[in-house]
């Protein structure tokens, strides 16, 4: 459900004020002249930066692409066994460590959770619960040695989308899956699904997801489906929600890269009630 992959920057302005008595000099006078007229200038780009961008109405509805680096996901233990199932436990830092309690819902839940090995094998979609001492939990198994990445993915109580992540560590001996090659269509326990559509770099694109079976999707966490996309090797991520109303009985998702790279998609969808994930490679 909900980018891979953020940060913003702030810029504060200062003004000296010189006392009506004193007289500046020919070169104080310049220089003043100087800075005033690059000042003038930067601001008039920005008016006229800003007004040059497009209004949303007339683009594609934006990937739900998270980051944010003022957020970090505090483990309590890192560390799995093998096949063995234990609460996946963690809170939320904000900029200065300060542990976040408060989050909005969004898509029936305040926290998506995903986790996948560094070779984007093993995927869960999961939704822990928040106790009273603001530490999250879930059950997870971890079937397959190696190193897992794991994403808190959330929305921040001022509306804010968010990821935060860490690594998680099964012992044993380590051995990579190779990455499937790119593919149209997946099958899963006897359901088919084709995906239409290409991604590039720096551009949104439409990624179209048809499922074939007896019955019709079900609404999954308040849309008919939700698409994770991570990037191979620096683990990139992804998360993606559909448009609103099906096309043609088809799930449009928009997708935006946080950059170039081979990627592993999985779109999570419902028939009956039962959660499937069709995966692929991008």
């Amino acid at each position: 459900m909900r980018a891979g992959a953020t940060a913003g920057g702030r810029a504060d302005g200062a003004a000296v004020r010189a006392g009506a008595e004193r007289v500046m000099d020919p070169v104080a006078r310049r220089g003043a002249v100087f800075v005033v007229g690059v000042l003038a200038a930067l601001i008039g780009g920005y008016f006229i930066g800003t007004a040059s961008v497009p209004s949303s109405s007339s683009s594609p509805p934006p990937s739900h692409a998270h980051a944010g680096p003022e957020y970090s996901l505090a483990l309590e233990s890192s560390d799995f066994s093998l096949g063995v199932s234990r609460d996946l436990r963690f809170r939320i830092a904000g900029a200065f460590g300060d542990p976040v309690t408060e989050f909005a819902v969004k898509h029936d839940k305040r926290m998506h959770v995903v986790v996948v090995r560094s070779d984007l094998t093993g995927y869960q979609h999961l939704h822990p619960t928040l106790g009273p001492d603001g530490v999250w939990s879930v059950p997870l198994t971890l079937t397959a040695p190696g190193t897992w990445r794991v994403f808190a993915d959330f929305t921040a109580a001022d509306g804010v989308d968010a990821t935060a992540a860490a690594f998680l560590l099964v012992g044993g001996a380590f051995s990579p899956a190779p990455l499937p090659p790119a593919g149209s269509v997946a099958d899963i326990s006897g359901v088919s699904v084709t995906l239409d559509g290409r991604v590039r770099p720096g551009g949104t694109e439409p990624l179209t997801f048809t499922v074939s079976a007896s019955g019709p999707l079900d609404r999954y966490l308040g849309a008919y489906g939700h698409l994770v996309l991570v990037r191979a090797g620096d683990l990139a991520f992804v998360h993606v929600h559909p448009e609103d109303a099906l096309r043609g009985g088809s799930v449009r998702f928009w997708v935006t890269l946080p950059g170039p790279g081979t990627y592993r998609a999985f779109f999570d969808f419902s028939i009956a009630g039962v959660v499937r994930t069709a995966e692929f490679t991008l």
